[in-house]
């Protein structure tokens, strides 16, 4: 179950926008818990204690401490968590982006634009879990663990498979071809005999070579950089 605050002064408001984003949680069959705060104040002295929100959705025009200010504070403690600002103050949009809000919706526009909101938000939530998959080495070997999110990329060494990840190396007893097979389904690309590559960690495609978004170059098979453009590019419109 998912964890949701809702910020808004105008109790009426904040009693319909409750009703609005819980009937469409129900519809798309995800289970979120409402927390209401009147107060910007007692929200932030809640989520100062610890208080885990996956979701926060806070007014912008608010007494004691506007909305922007809020979300500034949450950045000082949490800087990917998923705050929407739901205001009429379209004037301020501007404003939220140093404060990185994950969407802006107009108040008169919210039971319009709910069930896609709601949709949005699933899919982040989801993009966001931990893809955990093990792997037991041939012969036998380690048990190993890995969030396929922070895997870089995977580079095959004679019977051995070097693995990159954000938090240092590791290095499987397992053919290239094995830990495809369980990557297949984590957005890994093959573009060499000896290299799998994370797309999200992709940031350029040369004729002859992939650029990392850490600076490192590895090598493409020949003949292979329109084909893997264009699942790169597909990759990055789904």
């Amino acid at each position: 179950m998912y964890q949701a605050a809702i910020v808004d002064d105008e109790l009426d408001i904040l009693n319909s926008t409750k009703a609005m984003l819980a009937d469409e949680f129900t519809k798309a069959n995800t289970a979120v818990a409402f927390d209401f705060f009147t107060d910007s104040e007692d929200f932030l002295s809640m989520f100062e204690s610890h208080f885990n929100y996956d979701i926060i959705f806070l007014d912008i025009e608010m007494p004691n401490i506007d909305g922007i200010s809020v979300c500034r504070k949450i950045r000082q403690l949490s800087k990917d968590a998923l705050v929407i600002f739901i205001s009429n103050k379209e004037e301020l949009v501007f404003q939220t982006f140093e404060v990185q809000p994950f969407r802006f919706i107009r108040k008169s526009e919210l039971k319009e634009l709910c069930p896609s909101l709601v949709d949005f938000i699933i899919n982040e939530l989801k993009r966001r879990s931990p893809q955990t998959f093990t792997i037991i080495e041939n012969n036998g070997g380690d048990v190993l663990s890995f969030d396929a999110r922070n895997i870089i990329y995977v580079e095959a060494q004679r019977k051995e498979c070097k693995i990159v990840t954000t938090i240092g190396d590791s290095t499987v007893k397992m053919k290239l071809m094995d830990l495809e097979e369980k990557l297949g389904s984590f957005h890994f690309v093959r573009i060499h005999r000896s290299f799998l590559v994370n797309m999200d960690y992709i940031f350029r495609i040369t004729k002859n070579s992939i650029i990392l978004t850490s600076g490192e170059e590895l090598p493409i098979s020949r003949g292979s950089s329109d084909t893997l453009k264009q699942l790169f590019i597909n990759y990055s419109m789904s």
